[in-house]
């Protein structure tokens, strides 16, 4: 599997980094983050699509001439109806890998924006840092790459439709994986 964006297109200059297509990808994402920080799950599952995949491949480490490193296997690999369950779980008193509720910080940052075929949709590709404190426990920290497959449903309006999450670590130290990405 590759860690290569799955672009299907060439970066167009209405996707370049100041216009405005591109600012509402960013607000896009930013206001994303913001809902998960703020354990708005309800809001957070309205940005996804009907038809969307959110997976988290297994990282390996091997030597480059092997690959990305990225295995067929994932610590998670879900469609909206699992997803749905994941969130509605979320804000009962019976996850107990969140109780008490985890404090997350989503950082966001080297957006590239590459427009694809279907004239709706946007290959997004961004670096990320997640944080994660919980009840009295340390940081748990996750950096690696999203490649995002965002479809604009209205003006300034976007539904994830791929979520594909590249994790650095090949060892996930987390006590669990109860966070969204």
């Amino acid at each position: 599997m590759s860690a290569a964006p799955e672009t299907g297109g060439a970066a167009a200059d209405g996707c370049a980094p100041g216009t405005p297509l591109y600012s509402e990808i960013l607000e896009f994402l930013y206001r994303e983050a913001a809902l998960l920080d703020d354990s708005d799950y309800a809001a957070w599952i309205e940005l996804c699509a009907e038809d969307i995949h959110y997976i988290m491949p297994v990282r390996t480490t091997q030597f480059r001439a092997q690959g990305a490193g990225f295995e067929d296997v994932s610590f998670f690999d879900e469609n909206i109806n699992s997803l749905r369950t994941r969130v509605a779980r979320l804000q009962t008193e019976s996850a107990w890998a969140e109780t008490p509720p985890s404090r997350t910080r989503h950082f966001v940052t080297n957006v590239l924006v590459n427009a694809q075929k279907r004239p709706d949709e946007f290959a997004v590709a961004a670096n990320f840092l997640v944080t994660r404190t919980r009840a009295d426990q340390g940081y748990q920290m996750f950096t690696g790459r999203r490649e995002d497959l965002l479809r604009r449903v209205a003006p300034a309006e976007y539904r994830i439709v791929r979520r594909r999450i590249l994790v650095d670590q090949t060892v996930i130290t987390s006590t669990n994986l109860s966070v969204l990405f």
